[in-house]
């Protein structure tokens, strides 16, 4: 052929190309023209290859689930998984409900979900877990429902998106079934510190059916392993159809028990919507806590019934308030999806907006130097604002409110704050120093932190009242948990630190010798909020920048903590750990970006708490990035896109 000729030959075929995408473009339906790259597996890595130079190739979601050693699971398990290389493809409507049953055989009627139908047999003990099951199976195939659903748009399955038609793919067969089976063998519907998350997950393929087997001690094991289970599925660009793996043997129980993400509602209003949305992430990377910062000295938002001029006083408006059908929905949302929330009152700093009613109501002064000029003399952010611990109506009020909280939150821990407690307003009120010198405790060589543990110890047993038991506390590291001081006040068998200074601070050496139990936040690793801008004061950046990736946060691990100080690790001292959100500058959908996906780092470095690097890690992350927004969380890109379809090629 002659240049000229190649030259009309290459425009005829250009003309052919803007006229396929004119023609998609006006029925509004996806891209679809042929596209030219297939995926090959080739030594663990999914080699990008021109369609017409194999007969072996796949797309990119497929090699990616069946080249890698560990498929795309995140967290990774624990017990290194056996994964076939093979596939099975089915459609959502292959996915059938047909009957759920107890160990007394009572069977209930068929459910139906959305119009999908899998055989999933439920085996439990007691109603209650079957209740909370039904709703799992319901999240699970709704996954399956929107993988199909996204990765069809408007089209129809008629095997013209790609250049490997349906037919051309071997393992494809509308008539492949779904089958899953799940038993629980303990009625455990609350989850706590000693729950058993472990979870058994066998998947069999048998000519066109394929069945997965579910065994777990209780229904939170159950729940992680629907959530594997949708991990061994994705979309098939090419069969324009679900596959999953066809054969797998995953055992898998977390490293930690603790696993959690701190959010703050209080400098700015968080939404229950969204609060929803940030419960659906923890649970597609099986965290299991929502620590719940409720109330600050910004806002009081939380509708106390037993003491509602808290939010009266203390709300930003009317409408940003928590209400206590709203929290109880919440919390049955969150275990549904194997989340507990702990909410904390922190106190006695950090208090300010709704405790300002005592005077006027003849409760006298619940609060100190509430919004004192200038502030950054008595506390570390506006508005400053301190408990009056010599006021015995302080402990009533909180005492009714632990009461509200009781009603609403039954779990096993409860969160009192208590950092950040400067002494300068309590060492300048005058009935404070008088109180002191009456007790003979201003003798005391720090009379101060005698009068912290005071309100510490009034505080608590207030908690206890409300609580009827002795449940487990946690604070936050303080000048009452230092060197000396936390064996003085605390009772390491009842209080749980934890601990959010930097990740080499003695402090965290001197608790851990100490035998506290202990929780992980340390802000260089896990604060999210940290590389922003300043926002009070005339800092150009706020205080504990840089920003944190995602890389810092995976290998922020507590073994090598303990190891820095050369100490002996021992991993029965750590309970877990949590990222925090300080959400000053943060509001609305933009938080999920913030939070995501770098809290899956922590989800992986917690349930596993692998020994391997984040490098490793990088592409599975990549891969649970994309599921998260699939499902509709909001998660930032780690790389160009480009990077996912092109294994290894963004290191340097």
């Amino acid at each position: 052929m002659s240049e000229p000729s190649r030259r009309i030959h290459s425009l005829l075929q250009l003309l052919l190309v803007f006229n396929a995408l004119w023609f998609v473009s006006a029925q509004g339906s996806f891209f679809q023209i042929s596209s030219p790259w297939v995926w090959v597996c080739k030594e663990n890595k999914c080699v990008r290859t021109r369609a017409s130079e194999t007969t072996q190739g796949q797309s990119n979601a497929v090699c990616k689930l069946t080249c890698y050693e560990s498929a795309t699971l995140w967290p990774l398990p624990t017990v290194k998984p056996t994964l076939s290389k093979n596939v099975a493809a089915f459609f959502a409507s292959n996915v059938r409900i047909t009957k759920l049953t107890s160990n007394s055989s009572k069977v209930f009627d068929s459910l139906l979900t959305n119009s999908l139908r899998t055989n999933i047999v439920i085996h439990t003990t007691i109603l209650k877990t079957e209740d909370m099951l039904r709703e799992a199976v319901a999240i699970f195939t709704n996954y399956i429902q929107q993988m199909e659903s996204n990765g069809l748009g408007d089209s129809t399955r008629d095997c013209v998106v790609s250049a490997n038609t349906c037919k051309s793919a071997s393992y494809v067969t509308a008539q492949h079934l779904l089958n899953v089976e799940v038993i629980v063998t303990q009625n455990t519907v609350q989850l706590a510190l000693d729950t058993d998350e472990s979870y058994t997950l066998d998947v069999k393929t048998d000519d066109t059916v394929t069945t997965a087997y579910i065994v777990a001690e209780t229904y939170f094991g159950a729940r992680h392993a629907m959530e594997t289970l949708s991990q061994l599925i994705t979309w098939d660009e090419l069969s324009n159809s679900l596959v999953m793996i066809q054969n797998a043997h995953i055992e898998d129980t977390p490293v930690f028990a603790h696993r959690g993400f701190s959010i703050d509602t209080s400098r700015n209003y968080v939404e229950i919507s969204l609060l929803k949305r940030i419960i659906d992430g923890l649970s597609y990377n099986k965290l299991n806590v929502l620590h719940w910062h409720i109330t600050d000295s910004n806002s009081f938002p939380f509708v106390s019934s037993r003491e509602p001029l808290m939010a009266i006083y203390g709300a930003h408006s009317a409408r940003q308030v928590y209400q206590s059908a709203d929290i109880q929905e919440l919390v049955h949302y969150a275990q549904v999806r194997g989340v507990k929330i702990i909410p904390e009152v922190d106190a006695p700093s950090h208090v300010g907006a709704g405790w300002d009613w005592g005077p006027i109501y003849g409760m006298g002064d619940l609060l100190l130097c509430f919004d004192i000029q200038p502030w950054d003399d008595y506390c570390y952010q506006p508005p400053c604002g301190f408990f009056n611990p010599i006021n015995d109506k302080v402990y009533t009020v909180l005492g009714n409110i632990y009461k509200d909280m009781a009603d609403l939150f039954q779990n096993d821990m409860f969160h009192m704050g208590g950092d950040e407690v400067k002494m300068k307003c309590w060492n300048e009120t005058e009935s404070i120093t008088q109180w002191l010198a009456d007790k003979g405790w201003d003798k005391e060589p720090e009379p101060l932190l005698k009068l912290w543990s005071h309100y510490q110890n009034q505080s608590l047993a207030k908690l206890d009242e409300a609580y009827g038991n002795t449940q487990p506390v946690i604070l936050w590291n303080s000048d009452l948990t230092a060197k000396g001081h936390a064996t003085s006040y605390l009772d390491r068998n009842r209080y749980i630190i934890q601990f959010w200074d930097r990740w080499n601070d003695t402090t965290l050496k001197n608790l851990y010798e100490d035998g506290y139990k202990l929780i992980i936040s340390n802000y260089d690793a896990l604060y999210l909020d940290c590389g922003f801008s300043g926002w009070v004061g005339e800092a150009l950046n706020n205080w504990c920048g840089p920003y944190i990736g995602w890389k810092k946060i995976y290998e922020n691990s507590p073994k090598a903590m303990i190891e820095n100080f050369g100490l002996v690790y021992n991993k029965d001292q750590f309970l877990g750990g949590e990222a925090a959100l300080w959400a000053e500058q943060s509001k609305g959908l933009a938080l999920e970006g913030k939070i995501w996906p770098r809290l899956s780092a922590l989800a992986e470095r917690l349930w596993t708490d692998p020994e391997t690097g984040w490098r490793l890690a990088e592409t599975r992350l990549h891969i649970q990035r994309e599921r998260m927004v699939d499902r509709g969380i909001t998660a930032d890109p780690l790389q160009p896109e480009w990077c996912m379809q092109n294994d290894d090629s963004c290191f340097f």
